[in-house]
């Protein structure tokens, strides 16, 4: 079963057997046994760990009799603020699920930070975020202005020279207005899904 697994992700992701073994540190000999001869040959422990993040999924699937792909792995990479935009670290990794239908490449997960865009995101949900996608106005957006990482809708009036990122609650937490001259560094990923907290 894991050899057809690997066979079945190699041609998902479009790598050859080569590339495989070159990441594992192993021969292309070792990496076409586990494919062509499941029943002789199989990856250790290791390789399996190290072909789960490879592949972005999960080493039980890999071992599994199920042919399902049920989660692919996505890294959370910190916190972000859903209030005072702050300067998070957001260099570290935790492996997260995210269903497979809600997969794209490049994905990565942020910890929501206080109740700015409360009720939609609350202060500890897990937010799936996308970048290198196109954000229409109007879009819930995790953003990282100037090194401070946060929440909000973006929008951009008709002229295209005013970017605001405007928080859902807006009693307690004020827009940030940005005009498109203005000598600011701002990285943008559209927020795809959600895992609430209590989930």
């Amino acid at each position: 079963m894991i050899g057809k697994k690997i066979s079945e992700l190699k041609d998902e992701k479009k790598v050859s057997v080569q590339q495989i073994a070159d990441y594992l540190g192993t021969s292309r000999s070792s990496v076409s046994g586990w494919i062509n001869e499941p029943e002789k040959r199989s990856p250790n422990p290791e390789q399996i760990y190290m072909l789960s993040k490879f592949f972005n999924v999960s080493g039980d699937y890999l071992i599994s009799e199920s042919s399902l792909i049920k989660n692919r792995i996505i890294p959370l990479i910190g916190k972000s603020s859903c209030g005072v935009p702050k300067d998070y670290d957001l260099n570290g990794y935790d492996p997260i699920p995210v269903p497979v239908d809600m997969f794209k490449t490049g994905m990565y997960a942020v910890e929501a930070d206080g109740n700015s865009m409360q009720p939609k995101i609350n202060d500890g949900d897990i937010v799936y975020c996308c970048p290198n996608r196109i954000i229409d106005s109007g879009k819930i957006v995790h953003y990282n202005l100037n090194g401070e990482s946060g929440i909000k809708r973006y929008k951009i009036n008709e002229a295209g020279t005013i970017i605001s990122l405007i928080p859902l609650n807006t009693e307690e937490y004020d827009v940030i207005t940005i005009h498109c001259d203005d000598p600011v560094e701002l990285k943008m990923a559209l927020v795809v899904g959600k895992i609430d907290k209590d989930f």
